[in-house]
C-alpha cells in the first residue's frame, strides 16, 4: 500500500481540536480473540515457551493483507471480583518491562499475565527497595530465599527473568487459575489475592505485548443481551448513558461520520471532540486509568466497545444493550447504523475484539451536534 493511502486509513478518531478518521477491518479473520465460547477450561495460545499465540489468520484490510504474527490473543479466565485500578505512567513502564521479558525469552502472553498480576499485588507495580522481612523489588523476592541480592532484585529485568525461571517449572501453568499459579512461584500468606488481577494485567500486557494484541476471556457463552449489567459508571459527561444512547438513536442513519468513530461515540455523550487521537489511544488511556475490561463479553448499556482493526487506529462502538450497537461506516460508509454487535465481528467488517471500557472522555471538550 502506498504511503499516503496507509496515512489515510490509519487514523480513527478526533483529534484534540479537529475531527480526524475512523477505520475498519474488511473481509479479514476475527482470529481466537473473537471466540466468545462455552467451554470452562482455559485454553493455552501459542506453546507455551515458544510462541506468541498470534491468529495464525491475516487480516485483509483496504485491500492489503496483514501478517498474522502480529495479531496476538492474550488469554484471560478471571476467578472471582475483579479490582481496577489506576496506573500511572512508572506502573505502566514496569508492566511493559516485565511483557517484555516475556517476548525476548519467547514466552507465551499467558505468562506476562500472570507475572503482571503478580507485580500487581506485591507491590502495585512499584520497583521497591523495601518490604516485608527482606523482600524488595516489583515481585517482593527475598535475598534470603536464593532469589538473587537485593541489587539485582530490584532490577526488573533481573526480577522478572527470575520471576520466568520459576513460572515454568510449575506444571501446567498456561492453562490452571492464575493464583495457584502465582501462589506455586511466590509462595504467598495471601494464596487468594492474585486472582483479582486477572484484567488489569491481561489490559496492560496487550496494551504493551504489540498494536495489535487483544485480551479474550475464554469463559462463558455468548450473551444474548437479556441481562445486561446495571452500568454503574463514575465517570462524568455531559448526558448520562440513557441520554447518550437516546442521542445515538436519534443519529441513526445521519451521514458525514466517515471514519469519525471516537467523535462519535464522544458526541453521543455530549461532547464536541473526544480528546483523543484515535481509538486506540483513547482505549490505551482508559487501561491506564482503570477504566476498562479487557475481554469481557458482558457491557452494561452506554458502555464503549473497542476493536482492533488490524492497523493503528482501532475502532469503538457505542453499547445500546440487548447486544445492538450504534455505529458509523457499518451499514454504509459515513453512516450511523444500529447493529447486532456480531455484524461488528463476524460480519462483513470483521474487527477483533479488545473489551469495553467506562464512557469517560479524557481531555475531551465543546459541545455536541447530535
Amino acid at each position: 500500500m502506498k504511503a499516503v493511502r496507509n496515512v489515510a486509513s490509519a487514523l480513527c478518531a478526533t483529534f484534540l481540536s479537529v475531527v480526524a478518521l475512523s477505520t475498519l477491518v474488511m473481509a479479514g479473520a476475527t482470529g481466537g480473540a473473537n471466540a466468545q465460547t462455552c467451554n470452562d477450561a482455559l485454553h493455552p495460545v501459542g506453546d507455551g515457551e515458544s510462541g506468541s499465540g498470534s491468529t495464525d489468520v491475516p487480516v485483509k484490510f483496504d485491500g492489503s493483507t496483514r501478517p498474522a504474527d502480529s495479531q496476538v490473543t492474550v488469554p484471560l479466565r478471571p476467578q472471582g471480583p475483579q479490582t481496577h485500578a489506576k496506573w500511572s505512567t512508572a506502573r505502566v513502564r514496569n508492566a511493559a518491562t516485565i511483557t517484555n521479558v516475556a517476548r525476548t525469552r519467547d514466552l507465551a502472553p499467558r505468562a506476562a499475565v500472570i507475572a503482571v498480576a503478580t507485580a500487581m499485588q506485591e507491590s502495585s507495580l512499584d520497583n521497591l527497595d523495601h518490604g516485608d522481612r527482606d523482600s524488595v523489588g516489583l515481585f517482593q523476592q527475598r535475598p534470603s530465599q536464593g532469589w538473587g541480592t537485593a541489587g539485582q532484585l530490584t532490577d526488573p529485568v533481573y526480577a522478572s527473568r527470575k520471576f520466568y525461571d520459576a513460572l515454568v517449572k510449575v506444571a501446567g501453568w498456561q492453562t490452571r487459575p492464575l493464583a495457584q499459579v502465582a501462589q506455586a512461584v511466590q509462595r504467598s500468606g495471601a494464596p487468594d489475592a492474585y486472582a483479582k488481577w486477572e484484567q488489569d494485567a491481561g489490559a496492560l500486557v496487550a496494551r504493551t505485548w504489540g498494536t495489535h494484541a487483544v485480551a479474550s476471556v475464554y469463559i462463558g457463552c455468548d450473551s444474548d443481551g437479556s441481562d445486561d449489567p446495571s452500568a454503574h459508571f463514575k465517570v462524568k459527561n455531559g448526558r448520562t448513558p440513557g441520554q447518550a444512547i437516546a442521542a445515538a438513536r436519534r443519529a441513526s442513519g445521519s451521514a458525514g461520520w466517515y471514519r469519525r468513530c471516537d467523535n462519535f461515540v464522544a458526541q453521543a455523550y455530549g461532547w464536541g471532540y473526544s480528546g483523543s487521537v484515535t481509538a486506540n489511544a483513547h482505549w490505551g488511556r482508559l487501561v491506564e486509568m482503570g477504566l476498562s475490561h479487557p475481554g469481557d463479553n458482558t457491557p452494561p448499556r452506554g458502555a464503549l466497545l473497542f476493536y482492533d482493526t488490524g492497523e493503528s487506529a482501532g475502532h469503538v462502538a457505542l453499547y445500546l444493550g440487548n447486544d445492538m450497537v450504534a455505529s458509523n461506516d457499518i451499514v454504509s460508509s459515513g453512516t450511523i447504523g444500529i447493529v447486532h454487535r456480531k455484524e461488528l465481528t463476524d460480519g462483513t467488517w470483521r474487527l477483533r475484539y479488545r473489551g469495553w471500557a467506562d464512557p469517560a472522555f479524557p481531555s475531551a471538550g465543546g459541545t455536541s451536534t447530535i
